[in-house]
């Protein structure tokens, strides 16, 4: 059997090495917001695999389904469709057959969560005894493109907001539509890298545009988690799961976009497992994972 001849293993082979470097570290570090938490908490392989070799598996349903959503959320706040829930389902209605769903009771299932989401959208887009009472949108859908320091390196940050609005004082609020089935704990939200990497871009420029060229201050962020209802004491579950991060305070967000960007550039990319290692693409072809270590191991 030629095929079992030790030549052949792919574990005998001497690791290979690059001679084109991965990014030009004369230029700055092009990172997005929700790739910072990859690179910088979770796992760097993952990341490099997925975002960088583009080996990540198709989108999948649950992708479409927060797409779906976020179009529609977009359409309500830049005013080319009512804030009216019949009127979302008929727009809804008319791309959701595109879904690729495993079956019709499945997608029957996850159509009735859209609707439910749609629904806490429209109540938190119109409610005016929360918080969003003091806030006034400016911005939806909002895409920027920043150059931030960090540490001895320069992060070129690009990305959209899904809102930004104007709270009393004038400060720029981002917000973030999530529709996972998951939430973060409040200690998580605190040192959230994608919403601290928007209120950073703030500061530096990135909501300019949508303030009349005069640049705000950055005043929180937020995540609204349209799958989730809030606390009976926070208006109960016709409501979206509200959880918000205070305006930065400390160097934290730098620090991590120092780590990230170093990562990047010394081609760092060790594998680390945890909880995320539950839905990667990657076990398979994964050293710090039992099924993904080679035989010669």
């Amino acid at each position: 059997m030629p095929s079992a001849h030790p030549y052949r293993w792919w574990g005998m082979y001497e690791p290979t090495v690059s001679e084109v470097p991965l990014r030009d570290r004369d230029k700055p570090v092009v990172l997005s917001g929700s790739a910072l938490d990859q690179l910088a908490n979770t796992c760097s392989l993952q990341w490099f695999l997925g975002r960088e070799v583009k080996a990540d598996a198709p989108a999948t349903a649950a992708q479409g389904f927060g797409n779906v959503v976020h179009v529609l959320a977009d359409e309500v706040a830049s005013g080319r469709t009512p804030a009216d829930l019949d009127v979302l389902m008929a727009r809804l209605d008319s791309v959701w057959d595109a879904l690729a769903f495993d079956a019709p009771w499945k997608s029957a299932q996850e159509k009735e969560h859209a609707r439910v989401a749609l629904e806490r959208f429209l109540q938190w887009h119109v409610d005016s005894n929360g918080a969003r009472g003091t806030r006034t949108p400016v911005a939806s859908e909002h895409g920027f493109d920043v150059t931030l320091e960090a540490g001895p390196y320069e992060v070129r940050v690009r990305g959209s907001m899904d809102r930004v609005e104007q709270d009393a004082e004038g400060r720029a609020y981002v917000v973030d539509f999530k529709t996972g089935k998951q939430a973060p704990s409040a200690a998580e939200v605190a040192r959230h890298p994608q919403l601290a990497v928007y209120q950073l871009a703030v500061r530096e420029g990135a909501a300019d545009e949508a303030f009349g060229g005069v640049r705000p201050e950055p005043g929180g962020a937020e995540l609204v988690q349209l799958r989730q209802g809030a606390a009976k004491k926070n208006g109960g579950d016709t409501l979206p799961k509200v959880q918000a991060q205070e305006p930065l305070s400390g160097d934290w967000i730098g620090d991590l976009l120092a780590t990230a960007a170093g990562k990047v550039l010394d081609e760092r990319f060790t594998p680390t497992t945890g909880q995320h290692c539950t839905h990667c693409a990657f076990r398979a072809s994964c050293s710090a994972r039992p099924e993904g270590r080679q035989v010669v191991e």
